[in-house]
């Protein structure tokens, strides 16, 4: 049996509870909520089938990145019972922290192809060495190094769907994140296709006195090291000084 059924169209809006993170010497971690709405309109007549019509349900990827840069990586060896740094690679276009989820697991809505065309998933990071060749070894033990310090996280069922148009996703933040400009990457998925892709910026950076340390070490390193040194050489001194006055 045919019908004519409305085709439609998509336009998907986002936003962030906030879009600046200050860290001070009290933040211990931050959580954001990423919520959007999608609206979706008639077009023109479209003649269908009646019966292989699976309504118009879809599936939500959220991708929250820190800007890219680039990182050593070095592999230790155990010589004559010590373990020293032997090799070391150094991997460009890196982010610092990477957090995806969705609606349901990845392989059961979009297929691998697609997940990596779209860098989908801590599997798929482009990750390559200085000289282009990308080194499964050090990728493995990357992901695995930020996986433990929490800056890496793969997971799905987390970003909720309320009648078709309304999703939302809590976003945690660890303590030890790093600054920059974040991207905030929401995909709507359709029968296997990525239709829409919207991007929300997100702002981390330090505050307070942090801030003015921070700015005074980047723009000032000598000067910066040289207090540094003054100051460590002060609090070893004053510390032999306290010990000589209690014993």
């Amino acid at each position: 049996m045919l019908s004519f059924l409305p085709a439609r169209a998509e336009t998907l809006v986002t936003d962030l509870s906030q879009h600046v993170i200050e860290i001070t010497s009290q933040f211990s971690g931050s959580e954001l909520l990423l919520f959007g709405a999608l609206e979706r309109f008639a077009t023109e007549s479209l003649q269908t089938d009646e019966i292989s019509v699976q309504g118009l349900g879809y599936d939500i990827i959220v991708v929250v990145q820190s800007e890219p840069t680039d990182l050593v990586i070095r592999k230790k060896e155990k010589v004559a019972g010590i373990w020293v740094n032997n090799e070391s690679y150094r991997l460009n276009n890196i982010p610092g922290y990477y957090v995806i989820g969705s609606t349901r697991p990845l392989n059961e809505f979009i297929s691998k192809e697609k997940q990596i065309e779209f860098s989908l998933g801590l599997d798929n990071l482009e990750i390559a060495s200085e000289t282009g060749e990308e080194t499964a070894e050090y990728k493995e033990a990357l992901i695995r190094n930020m996986i433990e310090k929490g800056l890496y996280l793969e997971s799905s069922g987390n970003v909720t769907v309320k009648d078709e148009i309304l999703f939302r996703a809590n976003l945690n933040f660890p303590s030890n994140m790093p600054v920059g400009n974040y991207k905030a990457d929401v995909y709507l998925v359709r029968d296997g296709n990525v239709i829409i892709n919207h991007r929300t910026d997100l702002l981390v950076d330090k505050g307070g006195f942090e801030r003015v340390i921070y700015n005074f070490a980047h723009d000032y390193p000598p000067f910066y090291g040289i207090i540094a040194v003054f100051v460590a050489i002060s609090a070893g001194l004053f510390s032999g000084f306290v010990a000589k006055k209690i014993s």
